[in-house]
């Protein structure tokens, strides 16, 4: 971290996740203290930045403000991009508008803006990496598919870059940067990513983490099985078209119309530029870019140092919705028939009403469930009892990982659980030293998840430790979600044969 007036400032939440969403929620918390909606806002004014970019970027590509209209609506109604901007710190999240940002900024510059506009999209790409590393996906996304769209005019380009003449980029004639452009633009870059930099110099974690991952990641994910990780990738982005991965809502509803819209114009396009058998013009570029980077940010997903998560595709989550708009624009251009126009217009207004159908739909499961699993709102009232029933005092403990942060911050830090189960996966061996400190004070409180949501599973080697000492658990209080499944519990410990307990489990220790 960063060290100012005696104050430690961290630079980094993980190894590979920068702290942006920590520092941007600050001056919310200030203003409406340490509440829900602290945390959400920021998050909601980010998903209508990304809305705005959405639509700008739309709108330079295709020339027409009607597609960027396009764009920022189907993204509006997007079940998932609701939900994901809505839910607070998401920290994939704010990747979405700073790559857009990048993507809008490199775009001006290559359709006759000032260097102005190449430095400030270097310096979004520096801050999308120290964002999540994952940002790295689409940097070489969006640099591959500006390659790939520009195949058809290899040979003008190349011929235009040795003399230093004017070279070609999405068909507009643009000023081969300056060195002193490009000078600019790599220390932008830097200048944005400093943090995640300054990390690595202080402590090498990121290069770590990579080098220790690069076989099999934490969670298990075998890096070398490419096309059994690429089918799965592809099954992901099919659910996040769909809608159908948030089941942690309550229920889980499929609309598979904006897939089939996706797959239906992309051949329509295709086939058109396949007929036509010449070099790509500008509108050709521009619409086919917004699929290839889709069709890269997938492929370059398949290697990671954590799992293979959907929630990572919040990363790209606005791409879809741009290249429907872009798609659908450029085939209503071609066509002078007015049905045919009708009919898209018809097809758009299918897939807003669907969408917003089923993001309705969402919002009230969730208001009837409330949650599921980690989603729960029972950690509300957990973090309610915890206030209401310990002082300063009171040791807590956090057996499983997920419960200290939110429990800190919902109680505004009247409740400070101390987390000992370390985070690997098989107990480590300072782990009883841990637990020893806190079972010789009676008054300890234990918080655990229910046996089929546990993470970390410390049980056995906590048993092992109480057990000699002629100890066994009883249940303070547990937590449901509004189904009634119980999903949080807070134990203690008390002395064998005490009256009147509720143990969780029979203890055949205690005579």
């Amino acid at each position: 971290g960063l060290r100012l007036g005696g104050q430690l400032f961290p630079v980094m939440t993980q190894d590979y996740i920068g702290a942006i969403n920590t520092y941007s929620v600050l001056p919310f918390i200030a203003w409406l203290g340490p509440t829900p909606a602290a945390v959400r806002l920021p998050s909601i004014l980010g998903g209508g930045l990304t809305l705005l970019l959405a639509y700008a970027l739309t709108a330079r590509l295709t020339g027409q403000r009607r597609a960027g209209l396009a764009a920022a609506l189907l993204l509006a109604v997007d079940p998932t991009f609701v939900f994901w901007t809505r839910q607070g710190i998401f920290v994939t999240a704010i990747t979405a508008p700073l790559g857009l940002a990048a993507a809008l900024c490199w775009l001006r510059r290559g359709q006759g803006g000032g260097p102005g506009w190449s430095v400030a999209g270097a310096f979004c790409l520096g801050v999308g990496l120290y964002a999540k590393l994952l940002f790295i996906w689409l940097i070489a996304a969006m640099a591959g598919a500006l390659i790939l769209v520009n195949l058809g005019q290899g040979r003008k380009v190349w011929g235009d870059l040795k003399r230093k003449k004017p070279k070609v980029n999405f068909g507009l004639p643009v000023n081969w940067p300056s060195k002193r452009e490009i000078g600019f633009s790599m220390l932008a870059f830097l200048l944005g990513c400093w943090p995640l930099l300054f990390y690595n110099l202080q402590t090498g974690g990121t290069w770590r983490s990579i080098i220790e991952n690069a076989g099999t990641s934490f969670y298990g994910v075998d890096n070398a099985a490419l096309g059994a990780n690429l089918l799965a990738r592809i099954g992901q982005f099919g659910s996040l078209l769909t809608g159908s991965h948030l089941w942690y809502l309550g229920q889980i509803y499929a609309n598979p119309l904006p897939g089939l819209a996706l797959a239906v114009i992309l051949l329509g396009v295709g086939g058109v530029m396949i007929r036509r058998a010449a070099p790509l013009d500008r509108l050709s570029q521009a619409t086919l870019f917004p699929f290839v980077v889709i069709a890269l940010v997938i492929v370059a997903s398949i290697q990671t140092v954590s799992a293979l998560w959907v929630t990572h595709f919040a990363l790209l989550l606005p791409w879809p919705a741009i290249a429907l708009a872009t798609g659908g624009g450029f085939l209503g251009q071609l066509s002078t028939r007015s049905i045919f126009r009708w009919g898209m217009g018809l097809g758009l207004a299918l897939l807003l009403l669907t969408n917003l159908t089923t993001t309705v739909r969402y919002h009230l499961s969730l208001t009837e469930s409330g949650g599921l699993s980690t989603h729960s709102d029972a950690i509300y009232d957990l973090s309610d009892w915890l206030a209401a029933q310990t002082t300063a005092e009171t040791p807590v403990v956090a057996m499983d990982w997920g419960l200290a942060a939110p429990i800190f911050y919902l109680t505004g830090g009247q409740v400070a659980p101390v987390e000992v189960f370390g985070y690997v996966w098989q107990p480590d061996d300072n782990l009883t030293g841990r637990l020893a400190r806190f079972v010789d004070q009676p008054a300890t409180l234990y918080l655990w998840r229910a046996p089929d949501e546990i993470i970390f599973d410390r049980s056995d080697e906590f048993k092992a430790l109480y057990r000699p000492l002629a100890l066994e658990e009883t249940i303070e209080a547990a937590f449901y979600e509004r189904s009634g499944r119980p999903i949080l519990g807070i134990t203690r410990l008390v002395t064998c044969g005490t009256p009147g307990i509720q143990s969780p489990e029979p203890a055949p220790h205690c005579p």
